[in-house]
């Protein structure tokens, strides 16, 4: 008997129980001699086995499987009391279903290959594969290999036997993984830590994203929520952008590589339905959330100190309110297109380019597919959120030079409706226009408002206190100056949880998709992995309406809709139309609130001013016209007069940053018409 073969073996003192793991019958004749090391046996401990919990091992030591493993082998050596028979089973329908477990994705068949360029700890790829393991045509190590089956077993055994294993190659990893899901004991700590340690060591963790459907399949296989949640978040972004890169038409059931080229791996059914809804989900939250940046009411604006002496400031006049609105407009104008102005530029991904130099994803291409995206597209990527969190907001930022939106389709007077398509959350903001702002109209327009505050100071003197502090050294005044700086640190308060990982303790380097997900795309996960998918379908049972109106290819996992099911593959754009999603803001996204925020305030001062009891007929136009763009049953038709009153069902579909309160309807702004483009 060889020495090496003797290393092989498990003899272990006190042992009962002996392994027997047989070899193929194609095997040499002389590795089936019964002197030979794989054909002895390993003596271990039934009751360690049976500790583990597993059904696989408890059904080892049925009576019934006893007594034939003892007839076939001629009786119990001395001092062994069991015989479990634990030989791959390669010929009948649980062979082939072992085979396709124990198969190795090619991905990790060719990670070794990358350790050079990802500095890879040596200890995890750089070892000896198992001797005997055969190659396929293209020169990889073949998907499934009966003596590296057998090597992964006995790693197991080891474990069980709390003995340490060299999980030195990855094809090592994913057989050791493999014969533990089997056995039905992977979720076991000795072998999930061993598991998880192995992907997150250092560098490797990069698995992750060049890989994330493997690791995905680790992380569910072992009960790793964490592992898990970082792949989902990878797989969900790229989902999304895959889904809004052709919106227009039918949804690929499969699309075989990424926006950004990565060769897509399979998964099973039930998981690629949870990415495609998680997928969706993802890219109706992240237009609304920029369309609360930079949409019609731009709520978290109204944080600022300087928009707060605005909107409290009491005006008398028909004429001072006007004046107290067009500067509140002018400032959203100004922020807005300097947000756009960043959406409209040219970018190289904001990763580092040495780890493109290669000719396996990512590949320097990658750093260039930005550019040819459209504005849409760019919303889904890491790169415009980073870029917007970097810019600094100045005076001049919605000046917006000419060069700013050059080789772009987007003129100037451009709605953010036009630029999002009118698709979910795009579709209200028509009135949120894309215009040029000069450092000359922000001042006028703040020194017009001044003077309600001082009317004895003449305008100009708003020019000449422009970069100091309080302007007029008067409560109340209003100062560009700090209202920029304001709103400069409140844009990235905003942005930074938009290109942040879902995780803290996850980074990605170069995946330039959105990881950020949210609880309502978190929740298609397993509830172990901190979702809301106990197994039964229920999750997904409020998405099974988008079966029949064209949202989903399919109608997710345990969940059948027979006849409902569309015959041809949805668009994406029926999905964020859709008001179960959320997506529909018309009676929610601002423009209702601001309608009769404006009603109220102007009936209030109307109240203590008799002389101003007619509303300007230039304004009242301009109420009338914003009414006609929500849905008759957003408003109750019994009232005679001019008010327009919202239906109080949509109370409770209040954005993030707004809360109900009687003060809150006072200040909100109102729907203004289109300004010219200058």
């Amino acid at each position: 008997m060889s020495t090496s073969g003797l290393r092989e073996l498990l003899f272990l003192e006190d042992a009962d129980t002996l392994a027997v793991i047989d070899l193929p019958s194609r095997a040499p004749a002389g590795f089936l001699h019964p002197s030979c090391a794989l054909s002895i046996g390993h003596r271990i401990h039934s009751w360690k086995l049976l500790e583990t919990g597993s059904p696989f091992f408890h059904r080892q030591f049925d009576q019934k499987t006893q007594e034939r493993n003892i007839k076939r082998r001629g009786g119990l050596p001395d001092g062994i009391k069991y015989i479990i028979d634990l030989s791959p089973a390669t010929t009948d329908e649980e062979g082939l279903l072992t085979i396709a477990e124990l198969s190795c994705p090619l991905g990790l068949r060719t990670w070794a290959d990358a350790q050079v360029r990802w500095s890879l700890p040596t200890s995890l790829v750089s070892g000896f594969e198992t001797p005997g393991d055969e190659k396929d045509e293209n020169g990889y190590l073949a998907e499934y290999s009966p003596d590296r089956h057998r090597a992964g077993i006995v790693h197991i055994l080891r474990v069980i036997e709390n003995l340490n294993v060299e999980l030195d190659t990855p094809c090592k990893l994913w057989t050791f993984f493999a014969v533990a899901k089997l056995y039905e004991i992977a979720t076991m700590p000795d072998v999930s830590v061993r598991v998880a340690s192995w992907v997150y060591e250092d560098n490797n963790r990069r698995l992750i994203e060049v890989h994330p459907e493997i690791t995905y399949r680790l992380g569910k296989g072992i009960e790793c929520a964490h592992l898990m949640q970082d792949s989902y978040c990878v797989l969900a972004g790229e989902e999304a952008l895959l889904l809004l890169h052709d919106s227009g038409a039918p949804t690929p059931n499969k699309a075989k590589v990424t926006v950004h080229e990565r060769v897509r791996e399979s998964l099973d059914d039930d998981d690629e339905d949870r990415i495609q809804y998680a997928g969706k989900s993802l890219l109706a939250h992240v237009i609304e959330q920029f369309v609360e940046l930079a949409g019609n009411e731009m709520l978290w604006l109204h944080e600022s100190t300087e928009i707060q002496k605005v909107l409290s400031r009491e005006t008398q006049t028909q004429h001072a309110l006007e004046i107290k609105h067009d500067l509140i407009s002018t400032l959203k104008d100004f922020v807005r297109t300097s947000i756009i102005s960043v959406l409209t530029q040219q970018w190289k991904a904001s990763f580092p380019t040495d780890t493109c130099q290669s000719k396996t994803y990512p590949r320097n291409d990658v750093l260039h597919v930005y550019n040819n995206l459209s504005l849409t597209q760019r919303l889904m990527t890491r790169t415009f959120w980073t870029r917007l969190r970097d810019k600094r907001l100045t005076e001049n930022a919605g000046s917006g030079e000419a060069e700013v939106l050059q080789g772009t389709s987007l003129p100037w007077g451009t709605s953010l409706a036009s630029l999002g398509g009118n698709i979910g959350a795009f579709r209200d903001q028509h009135d949120a226009i894309i215009r040029r702002v000069r450092m000359t109209e922000l001042w006028e327009k703040a020194s017009a408002f001044n003077c309600l505050v001082n009317s004895i100071l003449p305008q100009e003197h708003q020019k000449k206190y422009f970069g100091g502090g309080d302007a007029y050294g008067q409560e109340g005044a209003f100062t560009v100056a700090l209202f920029v700086d304001e709103a400069d640190h409140l844009m990235r308060q905003f942005v930074k949880r938009m290109c942040a990982p879902r995780r803290e303790g996850m980074e990605y380097n170069f995946t330039d998709t959105l990881t950020g997900l949210t609880e309502k795309q978190y929740r298609f996960l397993p509830l172990w992995a901190g979702g809301c998918d106990d197994g039964t379908g229920g999750v997904y049972a409020d998405q099974v309406p988008f079966a029949e109106a064209g949202g989903f290819s399919t109608p997710g996992p345990s969940i059948h809709t027979g006849s409902a099911a569309p015959s041809t593959a949805p668009s994406i754009t029926s999905f964020l139309e859709s008001t179960v999603h959320g997506a529909s803001h018309r009676a929610t996204e601002g423009a209702s609130s601001e309608v009769i925020s404006l009603d109220s305030e102007v009936m209030s001062e109307a109240d203590a001013a008799s002389e101003f009891e007619l509303v300007d007929e230039e304004l009242s136009l301009a109420l009338d016209s914003s009414a006609d763009d929500f849905d008759d049953d957003a408003f109750d038709d019994s009232d005679s007069d001019d008010t327009v009153v919202l239906d109080h069902g949509h109370i409770g579909d209040l954005g993030e940053f707004e809360e109900l309160s009687l003060d809150d309807r006072v200040v909100k702004l109102p729907i203004r018409g289109k300004k010219d483009a200058t």
